[in-house]
């Protein structure tokens, strides 16, 4: 008599033969295209039935239990694959009376606690980092025909995302090998669900605003070689190849030269847990890299009175560089009171008191500005404005020695963690309409991270491999 087994195979061989005879005959009239999604289609359908193949010939784990529980029945488990959904019999032992009950096929076959697999989940969350869920649903529908409901991604995504600090804890980085270790630290806003019941107006009152934001702490670290290169240099890159904006805040990044070192072996993160928390990982990370103090050390910043203590108390030896963007992104501000905007006077201005604030003199630059304002005629609020940037430049002019920087061929631009905000949080964490739960938010940013830090796949091992010790530790040893 054949067995179940058998008879699957069989019928899988005949359906690879049709799709053999359809691929060399009556496909042979078809665009190319419609020839690789029919075939696609059909060999979802064909994994589909080797995968229940494998779990016909696996058997219901009946014969791999070695403990005292009396077996009670067999039930089976919806498995939602790559390929499609099936069921996986398992063999069910239970004692009335007792609380000790086991199915020995789920450690053996290490099914996710989920009904999708690991490698769906993994699939849907490689989309979902990047994309709303909705989006990730859609993809997936589209490519693979299996409906995974957002808020099942979304669970699936705060699964996992509490599981990325232990991996890094768990996999520690290589011991720096490049002459500076630079760590870039800044704050970006991600909009927050209101929680509770919400209360309906009409019309916001004077000062409210229509979103709540809750700062998350982007931290960036990253070796990296000398750049060896001129005030020149720095001027023409920073002021020639970049054009005035109508709007200063939209002041670009010019990205590096081919022969500018590029920062490597680099960590970015961002957590709303608090700026402690961020700056506590960022230390235990330069410990880990330089655990004999071989690197120079420099951290570079906007400027934040907050993020300057945190750096004191926690990275202390680091050298403080107040980021070049920010000073440019000043300058631009200053140079629109005092000349017309998009003009070849406002480019020669910014290029004239860069070249002074290059070269380390930011006292003799703060004085030429005010004496510039004694003899302007600006009204008193354009002053005032004024003078609240030079106080900017006064009260941080100690992290402004760019002569000494540039000597050492330190980075003083902060590219990496400007990018790293666009990019990491705003690219999908202000998604049209994105409202997030804290823990939501999170576990994105978390999630996120491994994949910008290119660690996926090996996340995705460590992962399943301590859920599969949650799970299954203890009963594994009763299955064989």
């Amino acid at each position: 008599m054949i067995s179940n087994y058998e008879e699957k195979l069989l019928k899988t061989q005949e359906e690879f033969k049709t799709l053999v005879d359809l691929v060399s005959h009556r496909w042979q009239g078809l665009e190319i295209h419609k020839v690789e999604e029919n075939l696609f289609r059909r060999l979802l359908d064909i994994g589909l039935h080797l995968l229940e193949l494998h779990i016909t010939k696996r058997g219901t784990g009946k014969d791999k239990y070695q403990g005292n529980l009396p077996y009670h029945k067999d039930d089976d488990w919806n498995y939602i694959s790559i390929f499609g959904k099936t069921d996986i019999p398992r063999a069910y032992f239970w004692e009335k009376g007792s609380d000790d009950n086991i199915h020995p096929l789920d450690g053996i076959l290490n099914l996710s606690e989920k009904h999708h697999s690991y490698l769906l989940q993994k699939w849907s969350q490689l989309i979902a980092v990047d994309s709303t869920y909705d989006k990730a649903r859609n993809v997936l529908n589209e490519i693979l025909q299996i409906n995974v409901w957002s808020q099942q991604m979304e669970m699936i995504n705060k699964d996992t995302g509490i599981c990325v600090d232990d991996f890094y804890k768990n996999n520690p980085p290589e011991e720096e090998s490049k002459p500076i270790l630079v760590t870039e630290i800044d704050c970006k806003g991600v909009v927050m669900r209101k929680e509770g019941k919400k209360e309906k107006k009409v019309r916001l009152g004077k000062g409210e605003k229509p979103n709540t934001k809750k700062m998350s702490t982007v931290t960036a670290i990253f070796g990296i070689e000398r750049n060896i290169r001129t005030v020149e240099d720095i001027i023409k890159q920073e002021i020639e190849e970049q054009k005035p904006s109508d709007n200063i805040k939209s002041f670009k990044i010019i990205k590096s030269s081919i022969n500018t070192p590029k920062p490597e072996n680099k960590k970015v993160r961002a957590t709303l847990k608090g700026k402690e928390i961020a700056f506590e990982r960022l230390a235990k990370e330069v410990e880990l890299r330089d655990p004999d103090n071989k690197c120079e050390h420099v951290a570079l910043m906007d400027g934040e009175r907050a993020l300057e203590k945190l750096t004191k108390k926690y990275l202390p030896g680091f050298i403080i560089i107040l980021d070049l963007f920010h000073v440019i992104e000043k300058l631009w501000e200053l140079c629109y009171y005092f000349c017309k905007e998009k003009s070849k006077e406002s480019i020669e201005w910014v290029k004239k008191y860069l070249r002074m604030l290059l070269f380390g003199k930011v006292g003799y630059f703060i004085g030429a500005i005010r004496q510039m304002v004694t003899k302007s005629n600006l009204s008193k609020a354009k002053r005032n404005k004024i003078t609240k940037i030079l106080n900017y430049f006064y009260k941080r002019k100690k992290y402004m020695r760019y002569d000494e920087y540039i000597s050492k061929g330190y980075p003083i631009g902060s590219g990496v963690i400007e990018g790293t905000c666009r990019s990491f949080i705003k690219d999908r964490m202000e998604l049209s309409g994105m409202r997030w739960s804290e823990e939501g938010a999170e576990s994105m940013l978390e999630l996120r991270s491994v994949k910008v830090n290119n660690c996926w796949n090996d996340f995705w091992d460590y992962f399943i491999s301590k859920k599969r010790n949650v799970l299954y530790g203890n009963k594994d040893k009763e299955a064989a």
